[in-house]
């Protein structure tokens, strides 16, 4: 997901993502997590958009995933040190910034908090706030409290987007890895005081069909499956 064109939420595609030379509009990545879902095509888009200027793209995680990202990507057996290669002035890669829970940060105009959600890692979503408009970000988790006391309180909340990922049949599987399904996604909604679009994100794409089927038997009308490559303003 990009907010701006410039803002990445995670970076599962976006080395995929079109050419590279749209992959430059990237300036900044936002990981809630590392799981690979969402890291996936990390180290082929910092390839991609690598330019040797003194200014590269920017990753944002908190401690756990920035920790992750050395030892389990960046680690010169799954993909050459970036990190290391970019303590020098020739082969600056990418910049690596803390983004822990419960801080504030501004890019390109937009204040972004970062908000505990319950996942089997550690795991964020974000609040996304340039004064006019903020839009709430909530995937991977389960049931979860803290981010939804926290988007009640945004006077000027214009959507959320909150995951729901196996079909009701499967919630077993839902529980043990810290998803939802429709019917618990119904449940986190209730916890939402505020009459806004819903936009559902993270369908597994073996069940996407089903999960949509249910999600739709909801008869929730504000809710919507997020479209691919479809721009969202608000």
């Amino acid at each position: 997901m990009l907010v701006n064109e410039s803002i990445a939420i995670d970076a599962g595609a976006i080395g995929l993502f079109s050419s590279p030379k749209e992959q430059e509009k990237i300036r900044h990545v936002l990981l809630t997590h590392s799981h690979i879902d969402h890291l996936a095509t990390l180290p082929i888009f910092i390839e991609n958009v690598f330019t040797g200027k003194p200014d590269p793209v920017i990753v944002y995680g908190s401690t756990p995933v920035l920790n992750c990202l050395q030892t389990d990507v960046f680690n010169n057996r799954i993909w050459p040190d970036f990190i290391e290669l970019s303590k020098f002035p020739v082969s600056r890669f990418l910049d690596i910034k803390p983004f822990e829970p419960n801080q504030t940060i501004t890019l390109e105009g937009i204040n972004i908090t970062s908000i505990n959600i319950n996942h089997v890692v550690p795991t964020v979503g974000y609040i996304f706030d340039d004064g006019k408009s903020a839009i709430g970000y909530v995937s991977d988790t389960a049931e979860t409290e803290e981010i939804w006391e926290r988007l009640n309180k945004q006077a000027n909340l214009k959507a959320v987007f909150l995951e729901v990922t196996f079909p009701n049949h499967l919630q077993w599987l839902a529980d043990v890895s810290k998803h939802l399904t429709p019917k618990t996604f119904k449940l986190e909604l209730q916890k939402l005081k505020k009459d806004v679009p819903i936009f559902a994100v993270h369908l597994k794409g073996r069940y996407r069909d089903q999960v949509a089927k249910e999600v739709a038997e909801l008869n929730l009308s504000n809710v919507h499956i997020t479209k691919f490559l479809k721009d969202y303003t608000f």
